[in-house]
């Protein structure tokens, strides 16, 4: 293992910041790129400190889901004029947005039923692998008009970009603040493209817009979990007399994307006491068993909603998030307010 040493970890978060900073950037593109690359560590990699191989294929997919809910129109305030799909380009019409934008009106809206229709999904893909391999994947890595390249050379591996040793494992220690630093660009470069400026005025609602996620749909799940729990709480097995909550068994806080096998259903009271804390062995025992028995009836409830749905890619982040908790010395959350230290058995659970 080539775990990077805390001052490589500094100068790592350095360069990020670097990059954001003095990048020249003329569209968003980039950001996006940066993005796919920070998830794709997660959901595919591990903390060997091995360099990483990404394909472009699952960069472009990452990015048609983050342009996803972009090009719906955004809803100015009273007197700022209509409803209109945000410019991400400072330097004409950008490709990606219309390539997603039809996709997303061909399918209703429904980025799952976009991926079930194989032959515009793959054209889709390929047309947005297309435009990153044009240009952002080599202009990223650019500051003052120099490569800085400490991401990933400047060349392919085949039709994927490899990550330089270390950066993967940075990526996923640090997934939260690269996150943060990632959308506050993208906020603030939306914001100087001179097209959106009448639009947005001084909304302090654009980060929502741009990267919130469409939760009010959770009450869709209440049916086939509380049927996969047989009625009863998740985390205190007694029975749901209520219609129950909807939780996020690694906590939204942890990772703020909606992975529909993430999902539990429990008493109101149980999850405000679980707040955002990880839930201790016996209910990752109980979530890795629940997904695994009542794996096939999940699939199917979620190809009944239209959302899109990925066991692997939980399981990858339940152990990415298991593991960012044993490093920094976390409890987890048994029951009420007892909290215990996380015993290094959740790794059995988590097979790599």
């Amino acid at each position: 293992m080539s775990i990077p040493s805390a001052e490589e970890q500094v100068a790592f978060l350095a360069r990020v910041q670097r990059l954001l900073d003095e990048g020249v950037f003329v569209s968003t593109y980039e950001l996006a790129l940066l993005m796919a690359l920070l998830d794709l560590a997660v959901q595919r990699g591990d903390d060997s400190g091995e360099p990483m191989r990404v394909p472009l294929d699952a960069i472009a997919e990452r990015v048609i889901g983050y342009y996803w809910r972009q090009v719906v129109p955004y809803a100015p305030a009273p007197g700022r004029g209509v409803p209109t799909v945000l410019a991400q380009n400072s330097g004409g019409p950008a490709a990606i947005l219309a390539h997603v934008r039809q996709l997303r009106e061909q399918s209703g809206g429904s980025l799952a039923l976009a991926r079930r229709d194989a032959p515009r999904w793959a054209a889709t893909v390929r047309e947005v692998r297309r435009v990153l391999r044009v240009m952002p994947l080599w202009k990223l890595q650019v500051v003052g008009g120099a490569p800085l390249e400490f991401l990933y050379p400047h060349r392919l591996a085949g039709e994927a970009v490899e990550l330089l040793p270390g950066v993967a494992w940075n990526l996923r220690r640090f997934h939260g603040l690269v996150q943060g630093l990632v959308e506050a660009a993208w906020v603030r470069q939306v914001r100087r493209i001179r097209e959106n400026q009448v639009l947005l005025g001084e909304t302090a609602d654009l980060g929502e817009f741009l990267f919130g996620s469409e939760r009010a749909s959770l009450a869709d799940y209440r049916p086939v979990l509380r049927e996969v729990q047989s009625g009863a709480c998740f985390y205190c097995r007694r029975p749901l007399h209520a219609t129950g909550e909807v939780d996020h068994f690694i906590p939204w806080s942890r990772y703020p994307v909606d992975l529909p096998h993430n999902f539990v259903l429990a008493h109101a009271q149980c999850n405000r006491d679980k707040r955002d804390f990880l839930g201790d062995l016996w209910h990752l025992e109980h979530w890795v068993e629940r997904n695994t028995a009542q794996g096939d009836l999940l699939a199917r409830a979620f190809e009944g909603l239209h959302v899109v749905h990925d066991l692997t890619a939980s399981r990858h982040v339940a152990r990415w998030s298991y593991a960012q908790a044993e490093q920094a010395g976390a409890r987890v959350w048994l029951r009420e307010d007892e909290l215990r230290p996380l015993a290094p058995s959740w790794r059995a659970l988590l097979p790599a």
